[in-house]
């Protein structure tokens, strides 16, 4: 497990300073600074998604600030694999209202879901929680508003923000999960076995820590190819979740998600990180 995560939130005096200064600045300066805080609204990132092929969808909560960037927003997607945080989620959360303790043999499946992303564990622990009912349960606790849970559960349909919803249950405080809980999947999710490390983790250097979890699924009409995850250093700290369809294969699916995850680092830099604002800011 993970030593010590911490959602770190500039609020108070911090962020009344960097609204004033933003105030101070003429129109066209505060609507340019503004700009540049969105990922999704950058010029690389703009060309490089019009250069893709697909549907793509994501979301990105920078927790410095709180602020969350929505592109194409409200798009809805299969789950594919990635529904498997929400199960473990759901298991853990129904655990503690029972006052029981993850058993031995839960444990061992939950990381064979997680780590190694096997069907045979999550559909195991999908019906131990109650299948679609018992998630959509949950779901409706963590606020999540654009999720439906199919009894076929890797086709339950989703948005990028709902998935950023569910992570926050991961790291945030209050939470409808124990700190030990919160760990315990983070953990697992920060050791994905290595042909899964990939997706949300996309440009990102060694020595920063990434926690995720992806998903995959051939479809009529193409591949659909989902990561999400945490991204933790270098003077960054944010939720990313991207979703696509359509794509004409796997490995197409994955460098989309890689690039759009790459270009995300960079604009979330120091120099960037969006300390002007709060809210949710749209593209796409």
């Amino acid at each position: 497990m993970p030593g010590a995560w911490r959602v770190q939130r500039r609020c108070g005096l911090v962020t009344v300073g960097c609204a004033l200064a933003l105030a101070a600045l003429p129109g066209a300066a505060r609507a340019n600074r503004d700009r540049r805080t969105d990922p999704f609204t950058t010029a690389a990132m703009r060309s490089f998604l019009d250069s893709r092929g697909g549907d793509v969808t994501a979301a990105v909560e920078n927790l410095w600030t709180g602020r969350t960037y929505l592109y194409r927003p409200g798009v809805r997607e299969h789950t594919a694999s990635i529904v498997k945080m929400d199960i473990l989620e759901t298991l853990l959360r129904q655990l503690a209202d029972r006052h029981r303790q993850l058993s031995g043999g839960q444990a061992a499946t939950a990381q064979g879901m997680i780590e190694a992303s096997d069907n045979d564990d999550a559909t195991t622990l999908w019906n131990d929680v109650g299948g679609a009912s018992g998630v959509g349960a949950y779901d409706r606790l963590a606020g999540l508003t654009q999720t439906t849970p199919n009894v076929a559960w890797g086709l339950t349909s989703t948005t990028p923000l709902d998935q950023i919803r569910l992570l926050r249950e991961l790291v945030g405080h209050p939470s409808l999960l124990s700190k030990g809980a919160q760990l315990y999947e983070l953990g697992l999710m920060s050791h994905v076995e290595a042909s899964e490390r990939w997706g949300v983790s996309g440009g990102v250097p060694g020595g920063v820590a990434v926690t995720l979890k992806n998903g995959w699924l051939p479809e009529s009409g193409g591949w659909q190819i989902n990561s999400v995850g945490r991204i933790k250093g270098d003077d960054r700290d944010y939720l990313i979740a991207v979703m696509t369809s359509g794509d004409p294969s796997y490995d197409y699916g994955i460098r989309t998600i890689e690039g759009v995850s790459a270009i995300v680092f960079r604009e979330l830099a120091e120099r960037a990180a969006g300390r002007w604002g709060s809210g949710v800011g749209t593209s796409g």
